[in-house]
């Protein structure tokens, strides 16, 4: 079974030290948007754990919007977006 891009939305938290997810969800409400896209409301994720904050990044921003945010958060912090997993999924590095 294709491991999907909503699955792995779920997963980048998860792989984040407590102090990287803070700053992963503060560069999350700070990074430029496309057009049509509204910023997450920080009180809408700074409280969230790992797992529920794929909810707001795929009810807002749908799917691959979503992926496309998400990529943006450590590219905004000047590093790398993701890596390779050995099963090919992408893993985010923060």
């Amino acid at each position: 079974m294709k491991s999907t891009w909503r699955a792995h939305l779920l997963h980048i938290p998860e792989d984040l030290l407590e102090e990287e997810l803070i700053k992963f969800k503060f560069q999350l409400t700070n990074i430029a948007l496309a057009e049509g896209y509204d910023r997450l409301p920080r009180s809408t994720i700074q409280h969230t754990t790992p797992v529920r904050l794929a909810g707001p990044l795929i009810q807002d921003y749908r799917e691959e919007y979503a992926k496309t945010a998400t990529q943006e958060v450590p590219k905004a912090r000047n590093q790398q977006p993701c890596r390779e997993a050995p099963s090919g999924n992408r893993r985010m590095l923060v």
